[in-house]
């Protein structure tokens, strides 16, 4: 039985009205049974209301209200903290759901079989858009050679492995905690530390990450993928912290991997949604680009910070040819990236409104 090895915790912040939906999609699916904690990070708005409606209708739920907003990645480690099963499944409070096919994840879990499940590829997913493009599971039928393996299937994987097929993308689809069900004694003391460490890095997660590539962790890629990520732009991390300190953040973060061609995989490869390029020199400047256009504050001491880790990454040679041309990008009046930024925000307004 599933809710004998995994629990669910959730985290939220001043998101009722995302949560109520969250919550009733779970009310409805195969994991209603599993102990179901909610994380509330003291929120403002009428959470709690929420929250109590549901402690009446699941057989296992319980709510944790904090004293004050200890922040969103504190409160990732909060659940890890929280969980006491075999496994456990992080959830945000703001995604879609497809519950249509989950037994295969169902028996992934109960199997004790796979150090996590990964149950939604966001950058590769199976619900995609355009026929043409390959999810995760079209690659690894492809690429994932199961012959004299004791793999059933094409999708049980280890994470050197899977690297070796996703790239960068492997890194990128990680950090959204809630595409994978893990289990909980991942997070050891020192893997614990770690995370706690990197809290000011906005990827607590990383230690988890990372230790999945120095342990070479068995995974279980799910037949279709569950979460449909949500987009929340009141809420979103990219509206409340600068682009440049987002990627400051997941660079620092990219310095535990010890493995220096892995690290390497993970630090030039970033995912922008805007640009058709993930190399991440690219990356950086446009994120520069875009702060300056927007006015966002605290630009001259991100700039400094991505400047001091690409450095560390890259080393003195190249890492001063990099920071010669961030200064440049820097330098340009923000008036100027105003005026070229406006017609590309205004074309992805339109879009988002025919959506």
């Amino acid at each position: 039985m599933i809710e004998e090895k995994m629990e669910i915790i959730l985290i939220t912040y001043n998101r009722s009205k995302y949560l109520d939906n969250t919550l009733n999609q779970f009310l409805n699916s195969p994991f209603k049974n599993c102990k179901f904690t909610v994380l509330d990070n003291c929120s403002p708005d009428n959470t709690p209301e929420i929250c109590a409606k549901y402690e009446k209708l699941f057989p296992n739920m319980h709510i944790v209200r904090h004293s004050t907003n200890i922040g969103g990645n504190a409160n990732i480690l909060r659940a890890v903290e929280t969980s006491e099963s075999k496994y456990t499944w992080i959830l945000g409070d703001d995604d879609n759901y497809d519950f249509s096919t989950v037994d295969d994840v169902i028996d992934a879990v109960v199997s004790d079989k796979y150090d996590f499940i990964y149950v939604t590829s966001c950058l590769l997913p199976t619900n995609k858009k355009n026929p043409s493009d390959k999810s995760l599971n079209d690659i690894l039928e492809e690429e994932n050679n199961i012959t004299s393996t004791n793999k059933t299937s094409s999708r049980e994987i280890h994470v050197r492995e899977l690297i070796d097929i996703m790239k960068g993308k492997y890194f990128m689809d990680m950090a959204f905690i809630s595409a994978y069900i893990f289990r909980t004694d991942s997070y050891d003391s020192n893997t614990l530390i770690q995370a706690y460490d990197n809290v000011p890095n906005f990827f607590p997660q990383f230690a988890f990450i990372s230790k999945s590539v120095d342990e070479n962790y068995y995974v279980y890629k799910s037949k279709n993928d569950i979460i449909i990520q949500g987009d929340n732009p009141d809420t979103d991390s990219e509206h409340t912290y600068t682009f440049t300190k987002f990627y400051d953040g997941w660079l620092n973060s990219a310095l535990m991997l010890k493995d220096d061609n892995i690290r390497r995989i993970c630090y030039q490869n970033l995912d922008n949604h805007s640009l058709t390029t993930n190399y991440y020199i690219i990356v950086v400047l446009v994120a520069i680009m875009v702060d300056k256009a927007t006015g966002r504050p605290n630009i001259k001491n991100n700039v400094l910070s991505l400047i001091s880790v690409l450095y560390k990454l890259t080393g003195w040679i190249k890492g001063f040819l990099i920071s010669i041309l961030i200064l440049l990008v820097y330098v340009v009046p923000s008036g100027i990236y105003a005026r070229l930024y406006k017609p590309v925000y205004e074309k992805q307004q339109e879009k988002l409104g025919k959506n």
